[in-house]
Order: C-alpha cells, then sequence, then structure tokens
C-alpha cells in the first residue's frame, strides 16, 4: 500500500495543498527542494485509481516527492482539515513558512467497510500528530478501537454519529499533550 500524503504548506495567504505518494521525508522539504526532491515512481496506476474516486492530480513534472501542483491554495487551517477526504489519506504534513514539518495521521472514521452506511470520508475524522517512529503504533491502537465500536454498531448498540462522536473523543484522549484536530 502506497503512503498518501497531503502537505499543507503555509503561505502567506493560507495553505497550499499538495499530494504526496509513497511518502515524503519531511526532511528533504526546504527552500531548494520545496517538493521534496526526486521521486522514482510511475503515477499511471495512482491517477486510475484516484481518478475513480472523483480525486485528479496536476500533470506529472519530474516525478518529485510530492505533486508541484496545488490542488487547493489559501485555504485555513480549519478548512484543511474540515475538507480532507480522511479515506484517501494516510499521512499529513503541515509545513511552517520556515520549513518545520508536522506529521499528522489521518484518523478515518466512517465504518462502510466494517458494516456501516456509505458516506462522504470529507471531513469524516482526525488528524493525529504523531512522530514517525510513534505512527505504525498509533494506527494499530486506532484501527483496533475503530473495529471494537464497529463491532458495537454492527450488534445495534449505538448509531453511526454516537460511533463517531466516541471515536473522536477516544483519539482526543489517546493524542494527550500531543496536537489533534477532529473534524
Amino acid at each position: 500500500m502506497a503512503d498518501r500524503t497531503l502537505v499543507a504548506y503555509e503561505r502567506e495567504h493560507g495553505y497550499d495543498t499538495h499530494y504526496a505518494h509513497d511518502g515524503v521525508d519531511p526532511e528533504r522539504l526546504g527552500p531548494e527542494t520545496p517538493t521534496g526532491g526526486d521521486a522514482d515512481r510511475d503515477l499511471t496506476r495512482l491517477r486510475d485509481l484516484l481518478a475513480e474516486r472523483g480525486i485528479t492530480l496536476g500533470a506529472d513534472r519530474g516525478g518529485t516527492a510530492v505533486d508541484p501542483d496545488p490542488l487547493a491554495t489559501g485555504l485555513s487551517w480549519p478548512d484543511v482539515v474540515a475538507g480532507l477526504d480522511y479515506r484517501a489519506y494516510d499521512r499529513c504534513l503541515r509545513v511552517s513558512h520556515d520549513w518545520d514539518a508536522s506529521a499528522f495521521l489521518v484518523c478515518w472514521f466512517g465504518f462502510e467497510a466494517r458494516g456501516g452506511d456509505p458516506c462522504d470520508p470529507v471531513g469524516d475524522g482526525a488528524l493525529l500528530a504523531v512522530a514517525e517512529r510513534d505512527e505504525p503504533f498509533a494506527r494499530g491502537w486506532f484501527e483496533g478501537v475503530k473495529s471494537t465500536v464497529a463491532d458495537g454498531l454492527r450488534c445495534g448498540l449505538y448509531g453511526e454519529d454516537a460511533a463517531r462522536g466516541y471515536l473522536g473523543g477516544r483519539v482526543r484522549a489517546f493524542a494527550a499533550e500531543r496536537e489533534v484536530f477532529v473534524a
């Protein structure tokens, strides 16, 4: 599976969002390499898969780690969080003016693959700040909690709105001192 990352660059007018496939090393983002340098990949299959979901990537220009064509420009951070397709992305990088990058695990709250109703994945989840070394643990923790909540949902213990609310609370509790944004 690819590491689909939304990269949000802070600009004077707000955040510009870009797509990165197969991960992007935050250490490689800087004034000389704003798109993370060269990436060795073929985006044909990815473009086809995303097109099925209504997402169009810009033209491939030299195969950089981050697609140089923005998906959106001039967004506030709350708009980035609320407008994110939580099913389409695995990570989110917020890159400040001085090129400091904050990494977030994308937690999708949708239950459709686990017996729930189909729903719009835009704005349906949370961003949880994680260090790279902690991301696999945090992802496993979230998927475990989500599976447990899905079991209760399938058994009729509560509805999907209550399940999403509970997931949001659990992610906030897990975050403790870390940044967390629940859409």
